[in-house]
């Protein structure tokens, strides 16, 4: 049994040794590796001599010095393979580190690039819609109505009428495709200004409470948090039927602290997390956001017992 143990030992051996040897290429010659090779060829040689002594009298050699000298140096270059294999180690968490950096890069010129659109898009429709609207409601009011009979009048007060709600539709898309209320007056009036169109004629109750006031940050931590919200509030009128809906920003030692809350049906994180399936597409775009900025978010709802998302941004 012996033999056979010993035998089967040394052709594992033999196996792990040609296998190692044969990983040197693609460790690209990596000093670790090699050291650790060579102790599993020296390994191999040590496991012969000990098969040896079963078949013959007489060992390979004779000298019981190099089968212990075979020992000591399998120690050595196994201890000092080790501590090179640390920087196979730091090059997988540099790698890891670039991985990371690209994706942020790459998630926030995916942001940057619809943002720019978005501007664009808004520009155009304010630049390029908006006088041909004014011109019509000018030429509309230029109209004496008092000459006209009583259909043609109303024609024209109900033409007069779809102007000025074209008009304000078009300020309305054009801001919430670019808020240059954002760039004008700041975080909390923007979001303000949003929320409104947004909840009327709902029975919606808001509330927003903040700290920050007038304070004015980089655009891009500003645009970010701006649309996070505005994607909340449309995501709980669309899905959630909530009676309010509150907002706290609150800055603290450098860090901006939003807690979204309302009283909507609420969902089963857990189930929609496990089968990748959240209620709106905002909310992708929501944990988008939230890592380009660097931020931490929690979750806490439920089925009927309401939304509530808790922030945490570096301002930086």
């Amino acid at each position: 049994m012996l033999k056979i143990a010993l035998y089967l030992s040394m052709l594992f051996q033999l196996g792990a040794t040609i296998y190692a040897i044969s990983l040197i290429r693609r460790t690209r010659y990596n000093v670790s590796w090699i050291l650790i090779s060579s102790g599993f060829v020296l390994m191999a040689i040590r496991r012969l001599f000990d098969f040896s002594s079963l078949f013959w009298e007489s060992k390979l050699f004779q000298q019981e010095e190099i089968n212990s000298w075979i020992g000591v140096l399998i120690s050595v270059l196994l201890f000092i393979g080790v501590i090179f294999i640390k920087k196979i180690f730091n090059l997988q968490d540099h790698i890891e580190q670039l991985r990371l950096d690209n994706e942020k890069k790459t998630l926030a010129a995916v942001i940057e690039a619809e943002d720019k659109a978005r501007q664009a898009f808004a520009r155009e429709l304010h630049d390029g819609l908006g006088p041909v609207l004014s011109s019509i409601k000018m030429c509309l009011s230029a109209i004496d109505p008092d000459s006209m009979e009583q259909p043609n009048r109303r024609i024209i007060e109900r033409s007069c009428l779809a102007t000025d709600e074209a008009i304000t539709s078009l300020k309305e898309i054009s801001n919430l495709l670019s808020p240059h209320i954002l760039e004008n007056y700041g975080l909390i009036k923007a979001i303000k200004a949003t929320a409104n169109p947004l909840l009327e004629g709902t029975q919606i109750q808001f509330e927003i409470n903040s700290n920050i006031s007038d304070r004015r940050f980089h655009r891009n931590l500003e645009i970010n948090v701006y649309r996070i919200v505005c994607e909340l509030i449309n995501n709980s009128v669309t899905h959630a039927d909530p009676r309010y809906i509150r907002v706290d920003i609150v800055e603290e030692q450098q860090v901006i602290l939003l807690t979204y809350k309302d009283d909507g049906s609420g969902f089963d994180l857990d189930n929609h997390l496990q089968d990748k399936v959240i209620p709106g597409m905002g909310l992708e775009n929501i944990f988008s956001r939230i890592k380009l900025l660097k931020g931490q978010y929690q979750i806490n709802t439920s089925p009927d017992s309401g939304f509530i998302i808790t922030l945490k941004i570096p301002v930086e």
